[in-house]
C-alpha cells in the first residue's frame, strides 16, 4: 500500500514537473552591446516572473546582419534606423516595434587624467583643439555614435581641422587607446564606457545628438507568446530603473510607447 501511494506520488510529480517545463520558453534575443547590461537586468526580472528563459548573443552592428543570416533567433534589439531597414525587409512580426531607451555620447578621457571641460560648445571646442589626439568610431560603417561625434565636431567647425589627428577605432580598440594614453580624449556613447577612462562629461546640448534603440519579434523566430511578452516587458515601467541604470534615458520620459500605456 504504502509503495503504492509512493508511486502515485511520485508520478504526479514527474508530470506537473514535465506540464510546468513544458510551458516554459526560451527567448533567444541578439542585440547590440550598448543594451545589454540593462536588457539581462530586465531579463532576469521576467525569468521570475514567467519562468521562461531569455538568452542574449551580443554582437557589434556590423555583425548583426551576419548572425541572423546564420542562426535563428526570435527577437533583436538594434537601433532605430538599422530596425528600419529590418522592417522594410519584412524581417519583423508586425506591429511588435517598442520603443526602449537612447543614449547620448560622453567625451571621454584616461583615467586619473585631468578632467577637461566641455560643458558647453565653446569649452570642448577648445579642449578638443588642445587635445593631441582624438578617437571615435568611423561614421561610415553602422556606429551611430561615431556619426554624432563627427557632427559635433563639423558643428563646431573643426572638423576637417581635427583630421589629422583623428584615430577612427571601434570601441574596444578605441577605449584601449585612451586608456593606454596612446589618444588623449575619445567620444563612446555613455552606456558603453570604456575599463580605464573617465568620463569628462556629455556633449553639451546643441551638439548632443543621441542612439535610439527599439525591439521587435523576428518573423523567422519562435511565435511563442513568451517572445512578444518579453519585448513588450523590455519597454514597460518597471524596466525603466534598469535603463538608467545602464545611463540610457528609458522611452518613457521622452515618447510613449505602446508597452507603456
Amino acid at each position: 500500500m504504502c509503495a503504492s501511494l509512493h508511486t502515485t506520488a511520485l508520478t504526479a510529480l514527474t508530470l506537473i514537473v514535465s506540464s510546468a517545463l513544458a510551458t516554459a520558453a526560451e527567448v533567444r534575443v541578439l542585440t547590440v552591446g550598448s543594451t545589454q547590461v540593462a536588457a539581462k537586468a530586465i531579463a532576469a526580472d521576467f525569468e521570475k516572473q514567467a519562468r521562461n528563459q531569455v538568452t542574449f548573443t551580443i554582437r557589434p552592428p556590423f555583425d548583426i546582419d551576419k548572425e541572423l543570416a546564420e542562426k535563428t533567433f526570435d527577437a533583436i534589439i538594434l537601433s532605430v534606423p538599422a530596425m528600419d531597414i529590418h522592417d522594410k525587409a519584412r524581417s519583423l512580426a508586425p506591429r511588435s516595434r517598442v520603443a526602449l531607451a537612447r543614449v547620448g555620447v560622453g567625451v571621454v578621457v584616461k583615467e586619473g587624467a585631468p578632467l577637461p571641460d566641455v560643458s558647453t560648445p565653446e569649452k570642448l571646442k577648445a579642449a578638443v583643439l588642445a587635445a593631441r589626439s582624438l578617437t571615435y568610431g568611423n561614421p561610415a560603417t553602422p556606429n551611430t555614435s561615431g556619426a554624432i561625434a563627427g557632427d559635433a565636431l563639423a558643428k563646431l567647425g573643426i572638423l576637417d581641422e581635427v583630421q589629422g589627428k583623428t584615430h577612427h577605432a571601434a570601441l574596444t580598440s578605441g577605449g584601449e587607446l585612451v586608456a593606454k594614453g596612446e589618444v588623449e580624449m575619445g567620444f563612446f556613447n555613455l552606456s558603453e564606457i570604456p575599463k580605464g577612462v573617465t568620463v569628462a562629461g556629455p556633449l553639451p546640448g546643441p551638439l548632443q545628438g543621441y542612439t535610439s534603440y527599439e525591439a521587435a519579434v523576428l518573423s523567422k523566430g519562435s511565435m511563442d507568446k513568451a517572445c512578444a511578452a518579453f519585448v513588450k516587458y523590455l519597454a514597460s515601467a518597471p524596466a525603466a530603473a534598469h535603463w538608467e541604470a545602464a545611463k540610457l534615458e528609458p522611452a518613457t520620459t521622452y515618447m510613449p510607447t505602446r508597452a507603456s500605456r
